[in-house]
């Protein structure tokens, strides 16, 4: 079963436990959320294997491994980008979004960008990947907000507003 760091709102580590329980009860953990992007301005858009809109690539940190690590080892297993700069955009946090099954999301996030192109994706998470303009998928998210996932709808936002500076 896999650890997953447990942190209080400051983003302070308090402990870690199980990624199940945390998901059952909603306690809030850390994870890594990165933004791919093309030349032309697109982001890449991960559409899940659980039917959701997700950001390019996401994943847990891992106990002893810090928010860029963990950046890259996802970039790698679920999109095969091997070699990305990644850039820090900013933080978030999301508390009890509800997915299928019961399960709680409540994370701590750093966002990073890249530019890079898609290679072998890791089909067990990730259904099919496009690119789409920020904008253009902000926009979607007022209208229909279901389809994406809560870290995505609070981060997308961040990520505009870093381009803006």
């Amino acid at each position: 079963m896999n650890e997953v760091i447990v942190v209080n709102e400051n983003d302070e580590i308090i402990g870690t436990m199980p990624k199940d329980e945390a998901h059952k009860n909603g306690t809030l953990h850390r994870i890594a959320v990165i933004f791919v992007e093309n030349s032309e301005g697109d982001i890449l858009i991960q559409h899940r294997a659980d039917g959701f809109l997700d950001h390019s690539s996401a994943g847990h940190v891992d106990v002893g491994e810090s928010y860029e690590e963990a950046a890259y080892r996802e970039l790698s297993e679920e999109l095969g980008i091997k070699e990305a700069g990644l850039k820090y955009i900013g933080h978030g946090m999301t508390k009890n979004e509800i997915y299928p099954g019961g399960k709680k999301s409540s994370h701590v996030f750093d966002i990073f960008s890249c530019i890079a192109e898609p290679g072998e994706l890791q089909v067990d998470e990730v259904n099919s990947v496009y690119w789409a303009k920020p904008q253009d998928v902000l926009l979607d998210m007022e209208v229909n907000k279901q389809k994406y996932c809560g870290e995505f709808l609070t981060s997308l936002p961040i990520y505009l507003d870093s381009k803006n500076k």
